[in-house]
């Protein structure tokens, strides 16, 4: 391959950028691509270096300061491509590959603005769009920047397993909500839907992640909260992945749910709805109400087995020729090889 490929990012917890970026490492490997990923610094984010080691995925750590980005830069190639994903990661790497003459290309995973101080960087993060090759998750994204092209998220699909529906004899609906305890992910409109079912006792209710709002969440008694755990032990425990998110791109859990089988009830909220056809691949709910959402969950118990196992059958049927990582690996690697560059660079 005439490019090898450094994904720069400063990651703190494991969330959808994290689950991106190992997806994205693995298409790389997959496709005989050198790769690594290149922290600003190490957070001690363990769950996510454990993930990257059992891929055999290479990574390392910088310092956490301006010195050690610009002196790691500079002994790269001219054939070595940074591929930025976050604001920080973002804002460093286009500004120092356009000083060392380096092709940047930046995935763009948030819509949300943020407040204070990351405010101030994720508007910086978009005004500096301009110095880079550029990925959007979703148009809603894509739409708030100078160019980009939207480029979804993908995993690498598996068979799905037979699917016996063992709620149905357990007489038990397990509903998860998966991802960050941040406001734009909405973990308390799950906990206020869990709240008003408190009386359902063929429900049970189960949270995985971790993030700002973890304090403040008040988790009622019938919400299991398991915190943040690999990914690989969350679909065997929940039949349904409930997504109750303010603001979203394309999120990770929905391919991965659909892609083992799990059903997905969610808010039309960023790209999910081409991702979700609403009562073939799951189910959308427009606008948020709690009596909706209980609603649909009540009439999900109520579905037969046959019905189901079509769903999900139909459901990974989508990730499978969507979003494996095919169609997006034409674009990366036009990205990677040059041949859409961002004319900014070239006249550089």
């Amino acid at each position: 391959m005439e490019y090898d490929v450094v994904l720069f990012v400063d990651s703190s917890i494991y969330g959808g950028i994290e689950s991106h970026l190992v997806e994205l490492a693995k298409l790389l490997q997959r496709k005989s691509v050198t790769c690594k990923v290149l922290f600003y610094q190490d957070h001690g984010n363990q769950l996510f270096y454990n993930k990257l080691e059992s891929s055999n995925i290479q990574f390392e750590f910088l310092e956490g300061t301006t010195l050690s980005v610009i002196s790691t830069f500079k002994t790269y190639s001219k054939q070595t491509v940074i591929h930025t994903h976050g604001y920080k990661a973002g804002i460093f790497g286009r500004l120092l590959c356009r000083y060392l003459h380096l092709r940047c290309v930046s995935t763009y995973h948030a819509g949300e603005t943020g407040q204070g101080k990351v405010r101030f960087y994720n508007m910086l993060d978009k005004i500096t769009a301009c110095l880079s090759i550029n990925f959007a998750v979703s148009n809603k994204i894509k739409n708030q920047l100078s160019q980009a092209e939207v480029l979804d998220n993908f995993v690498e699909t598996t068979p799905l397993a037979e699917c016996n529906d063992t709620y149905h004899h357990r007489n038990k609906l397990k509903v998860g909500f998966v991802g960050r305890l941040s406001y734009e992910k909405g973990p308390d409109r799950f906990i206020e839907i869990a709240k008003s079912m408190a009386d359902q006792e063929r429900f049970e209710w189960h949270m995985f992640g971790g993030g700002m709002m973890d304090a403040s969440l008040t988790i009622p008694e019938n919400v299991v909260a398991h915190g943040v755990v690999p990914s690989e032990e969350i679909w065997e425990k929940i039949d349904v992945l409930c997504v109750t998110s303010r603001q979203e791109g394309l999120p990770m859990a929905i391919l991965e749910a659909m892609n083992h089988g799990v059903m997905v009830i969610s808010m039309d909220v960023g790209a999910i709805s081409t991702v979700i056809t609403h009562n073939l691949s799951g189910w959308i709910v427009p606008v948020y109400d709690v009596e909706q959402f209980s609603n649909k969950l009540k009439e999900i118990i109520r579905m037969d087995p046959e019905s189901l196992t079509m769903m999900k059958q139909y459901a990974h049927s989508v990730v499978a020729q969507r979003f494996s990582g095919h169609e997006q690996w034409n674009m990366l690697h036009e990205a990677y090889s040059g041949h859409c560059s961002n004319p900014i660079q070239e006249n550089g």
